[in-house]
């Protein structure tokens, strides 16, 4: 689960953040030291979808999307690994937990702006 540094800030940041959730997710549920085939896939579909966002780097966060790109059994199979490893995310990875809360904040000031008609 190797990630390139060939995209945007923001995308490598949400990249990280993803991959440590998943690592944390994995590792606590699945017991293994790597990280299993399942969760490496959903890891390689979840990149595969941030890098190809048709909105490019003014999207919003995921979870502020308003056309998910996901299929519906990923998303919710993704929403289900937050969910577990965000209240754990915040003791392992305080840093990286304060920039996800940022780039969501950041997220819902965009999209608040641009229903606004402030940003084009």
């Amino acid at each position: 689960m190797t990630v390139l540094n060939r995209h945007s800030v923001r995308t490598q940041r949400e990249l990280d953040t993803v991959t440590a959730m998943i690592r944390l997710y994995c590792k606590t549920l699945h017991r293994g030291a790597i990280t299993c085939p399942e969760c490496e896939s959903l890891f390689e579909y979840v990149e595969s979808r941030v890098v190809n966002c048709r909105l490019g780097d003014e999207k919003p966060s995921c979870l502020q999307c308003q056309g998910h790109c996901y299929q519906s059994a990923k998303r919710l199979q993704i929403m289900h690994v937050v969910r577990w490893s965000l209240p754990r995310f915040l003791w392992r990875h305080p840093v990286k937990a304060l920039q996800f809360k940022f780039d969501k904040m950041r997220s819902n000031t965009i999209l608040s702006s641009r229903r606004t008609g402030d940003i084009k």
